[in-house]
């Protein structure tokens, strides 16, 4: 019952559609259309759709760790006194939450796949579709339990130990590192370590992966820049996952009740 209310719930955030369809749409639009791409052969189409398409997804994705943030924000009073005096575990609760951020994120994921192909595919008058879309799925679940154990992870450490204040910029941190790390795919040459090593850029580079078939570069805009291994970066990828689980875990376990009006301000 409480896993299909989630799903639901996630699913039906209105927030959520906007932010991460509606208005990453307008970006493939203006991709498209409007910043100047010129359709050449087949290559250069693909190659430029799986750009705009991992980095767009990332985006959308992203827009996840908003939904989390305030979910465990207006529910910390309430999941304390659930766990110790309801029967509802810290597994059930785990499973609720996390199919319904598999489902958004597949959901949010597919939809920028089918987006950025068809309007890649009119734009060059040819079919552009992803290589591997089944790859795409599990990045995008993948990804959207990555936004999870960050915000859900840093949203519970603010309520047990900090003040509510923060909560507002809390709600956009993983939206904020993935323009950071998405927009540096696109032409800065980070080194190879922190490209490894985050799980934003990891996103970027597995979806390009997954929709070309043809694996990335240091710099998306730039094929002469080296060429990134995928199992490496599918490796770290799982890492961040267990990682961040393991930690968020513990932290749910421990929440407390923190009075919402901690975080109004004037």
């Amino acid at each position: 019952m409480i896993t299909r209310f989630y799903v639901k719930s996630i699913v039906q955030n209105k927030n959520l559609l906007f932010w991460g369809i509606a208005f990453m749409s307008f970006w493939l639009i203006m991709g498209a259309f409007l910043f100047g791409y010129k359709p050449s052969v087949y290559a250069y189409d693909l190659d430029y759709t799986s750009t705009w398409f991992s980095v767009i997804a990332l985006f959308s994705i992203s827009t996840i760790g908003t939904t989390v943030a305030y979910s465990l924000y207006y529910s910390n009073s309430s999941l304390n006194f659930a766990f110790k005096f309801t029967k509802l575990s810290l597994r059930h609760f785990l499973i609720a939450i996390i199919s319904g951020i598999i489902v958004a994120s597949v959901i949010l994921g597919s939809i920028i796949l089918i987006i950025s192909t068809f309007l890649f595919s009119i734009k060059s008058d040819r079919i552009i579709s992803p290589l591997l879309p089944y790859y795409s799925i599990l990045v995008s679940a993948g990804g959207g339990i990555i936004m999870f154990g960050i915000s859900g992870t840093l949203t519970v450490a603010i309520n047990n130990y900090f003040s509510l204040k923060n909560i507002n910029f809390l709600s956009l941190f993983t939206t904020i590192l993935s323009y950071i790390f998405g927009f540096s795919q696109l032409s800065v040459s980070l080194p190879l370590w922190l490209v490894y090593g985050n799980p934003f850029s990891e996103i970027v580079d597995l979806s390009y992966y997954s929709f070309s078939g043809s694996r990335p570069h240091l710099v998306l805009s730039n094929p002469s820049s080296p060429v990134l291994g995928i199992y490496y970066l599918s490796a770290g990828l799982i890492l961040w996952i267990l990682f961040l689980s393991v930690i968020f875990v513990f932290m749910i376990s421990k929440i407390k009740p923190a009075p919402m009006e901690e975080a109004r301000q004037i």
